[in-house]
């Protein structure tokens, strides 16, 4: 618009009257307007949207997570062989009808781990159960949460396929043994050891469970 004035200024200064009234009235005899010139406003861009930080805090508590299931399910990697070999002691001091001077204790000491498993196990739950409320979508949890699916269900089959059935086998050795044998108290930490390993088997299927919703929910 700027532009027709300055031209129509010059115009006037060089031209004769007739000549610049000439002009508006071609100019308006062509349906020419001031509007229909104007440039258009260039369109404005939508927004960006920016991702959401993970807090720090968050990563290093997946991480802790995972490496305490890790950990875990390494310690208890070969936690069915030593029930056997209980349990291969009990039934050979029944046949050779003779005592085993460190039987008793070893028993103990195996109810004992299967009880800090089991404590274990139930920490890892509420851990996960935790992390469901503050989880985010985000590919870096994503992996972490995977990998914890993956051990928990590990410790999951183990528990229920290898270990609890070991030690109901062990619990059966010890009540066919004699007392004085095996021990007094013998009956009763085998019994623990098996009650031990059902409540291990249950809360692991609730972690496996807890972590299977852990990976859909950090799914991006």
């Amino acid at each position: 618009m700027k532009k027709i004035i300055l031209a129509l200024v010059a115009v006037s200064s060089f031209a004769p009257a007739y000549a610049l009234d000439f002009t508006l009235q071609k100019m308006k005899a062509s349906g020419f307007s001031a509007e229909a010139a104007a440039v258009p406003a260039p369109a404005i861009a939508a927004p960006v949207k920016e991702e959401t930080q993970v807090p720090q805090t968050l990563i290093n508590r997946f991480n802790q997570a995972k490496n305490d299931l890790w950990r875990l399910d390494s310690d208890t990697t070969w936690l069915r062989s030593d029930i056997d070999n209980l349990e291969r002691t009990a039934r050979r001091m029944t046949q050779t009808n003779s005592a085993d001077a460190f039987f008793q204790s070893d028993l103990r000491r195996m109810s004992w781990d299967l009880s800090r498993y089991n404590d274990a196990s139930l920490r890892l739950r509420n851990e996960i159960r935790d992390l469901l409320n503050l989880a985010q979508k985000d590919a870096g949890l994503n992996r972490t949460a995977v990998d914890m699916e993956r051990d928990a269900r590990s410790l999951l089959n183990r528990a229920q396929f290898d270990i609890e059935n070991s030690a109901q086998r062990l619990e059966w050795a010890v009540r066919g043994a004699k007392p004085e044998l095996v021990g007094y108290n013998a009956q009763w930490e085998a019994m623990d050891i098996s009650r031990y390993s059902r409540e291990f088997t249950w809360r692991l299927r609730d972690l496996s469970y807890d972590a299977q919703n852990l990976v859909s929910k950090t799914r991006p």
